[in-house]
């Protein structure tokens, strides 16, 4: 692997500026693999953004909330399946960094495994959702309503955990923006294959809201062939077998990954669970809560994509066993990760009165929503401010493989800290939906500090 490198020091003190290119390198290679992982999540937001945009305005709002069931439910699995694949980044970091190709290959049939295995336990679950879902409370006539898309969602898990393997292995490599391109280029087909498969188009049937997800499904299958397509060509050298794949091949990337994925269903959990809450409040507390929670999702992509760019390069620098790289790196991941907070903390603040005041009418409720939109977005910043350098943190930790205790930090704070103290700042301090989130907010603290004390004793005792 190259890397691109500063121009020949000239001029009269060129010891000050090999210092200060010094200085500048990690965080420059740092941002170089964030802001293409940060693209690809707002992207892959914009295709969210778009099915909801187009079922809405053609079917209303009941066909929405059908497939809103069946996207939710497919979410957390997917993101449960995504992070027990990104178990396998230091691993493939690591034969990067040696140059070792035949470890890669193996990491890569490894990969392909765990894919399969993923799959074979998410997609009957996802299949048969609208069946044993309704013993959950959740509406008969919904869940009926939402069948068709549900189990194209389900079939859409397997393609979508294939992407989701390359997108590993290319952030894993540094080369997020092989992926970049592909995605982008998914998001004009996606809205394409949206309207003639819910519409129809010469003989192609009209599916209605059923053929947001067949779309989805499409899409998923192009950017999986075109990535396996883009990795022959890029690996140009024969690829020879390395034998079977045994349970000691898998164990280790699972018991990485495995956490992973718990993590962060997690702490997708806690916000569901302030969803499914707000619900009970005033229809002012559910629009606050919906804006700020779409406003959450773009903010995050920031602090999620230093979180993998930070895995990635202390798992470059764990393989080569370069300790005073490995200083420099945590430096970066948490200098960035704290200005990234720091950044949004001052933009949310700054933009809360105009931004809610534009997005709600001034009627009764719309008055009522922009008072408490106000608050939330404030307290969003704020967590920002706090989670930011605890997720850089996480991700430096994922890059020596430590996550098992990380997982249980997250949950401790995120359920036992988060949502305890959200119910009971909504019932005797911040009143309705404000409570909650300063409760997230707190919760989201203690996990932070958690994860830098786990981070400072690693690094003292190695």
């Amino acid at each position: 692997m190259t890397y691109t490198t500063l121009p020949p020091v000239q001029g009269r003190n060129p010891a000050l500026i090999v210092r200060l290119r010094g200085a500048l390198d990690e965080p420059l290679a740092m941002l170089r693999l964030t802001v293409p992982i940060m693209l690809i999540a707002l992207i892959n937001m914009g295709m969210s953004i778009t099915d909801t945009l187009m079922v809405s305005s053609s079917f209303g709002a009941e066909a929405l909330a059908a497939l809103a069931v069946g996207s939710d439910f497919y979410s957390i699995l997917f993101y449960l399946g995504a992070g027990t694949i990104g178990g396998l980044v230091p691993f493939y970091t690591a034969a990067v960094a040696r140059a070792d190709h035949a470890r890669r290959l193996r990491l890569e049939q490894v990969g392909r495994s765990i894919v399969l295995l993923l799959s074979a336990v998410l997609v009957p679950i996802v299949w048969t959702a609208p069946d044993w879902l309704v013993f959950l409370g959740l509406d008969a006539g919904l869940l009926e309503a939402g069948r068709g898309y549900t189990r194209s969602m389900a079939l859409t898990l397997v393609p979508m955990l294939g992407v989701m393997l390359y997108r590993t292995m290319l952030t894993a490599s540094e080369r997020p923006r092989v992926f970049l391109y592909v995605t982008a280029a998914t998001l004009p087909l996606n809205a394409v294959g949206n309207h003639l498969l819910m519409h129809g188009f010469g003989p192609i049937p009209a599916l209605g809201p059923t053929g947001a997800g067949l779309s989805t499904l499409i899409v998923a299958i192009a950017s999986l062939a075109t990535l396996t397509l883009i990795a022959r060509r890029s690996a140009p050298q024969a690829r020879t077998e390395s034998g079977r794949i045994a349970w000691s091949d898998l164990a280790p990337v699972l018991q990485v990954g495995l956490p992973i994925g718990i993590a962060t269903v997690a702490e997708l959990g806690i916000f569901l669970g302030a969803t499914l809450y707000a619900a009970t409040l005033s229809p002012a507390d559910v629009a606050a809560h919906t804006l700020t929670l779409r406003l959450a999702g773009v903010a995050y992509a920031v602090p999620a994509a230093l979180l993998q760019a930070a895995m990635v390069r202390m798992a470059r620098v764990e393989a080569t066993g370069d300790l005073a790289h490995r200083r420099r790196v945590i430096g970066a991941a948490l200098w960035l990760s704290g200005l990234s907070g720091l950044l949004l903390f001052l933009g949310l603040c700054a933009a809360a009165v105009p931004l809610t005041q534009a997005f709600f009418e001034p009627t009764a409720v719309g008055v009522a929503a922009t008072e408490s939109a106000v608050m939330l977005l404030i307290l969003l910043g704020a967590m920002e401010l706090v989670a930011n350098p605890g997720l850089g943190a996480s991700g430096l930790l994922r890059g020596r493989k430590d996550t098992r205790v990380p997982m249980v930090y997250t949950l401790a704070g995120n359920w036992c800290v988060g949502a305890p103290l959200g119910l009971w700042f909504s019932a005797t301090w911040l009143e309705g939906i404000a409570g909650v989130w300063a409760g997230l907010m707190a919760g989201t603290l203690v996990t932070s500090c958690l994860m830098l004390a786990r981070l400072a004793n690693r690094s003292r005792l190695s």
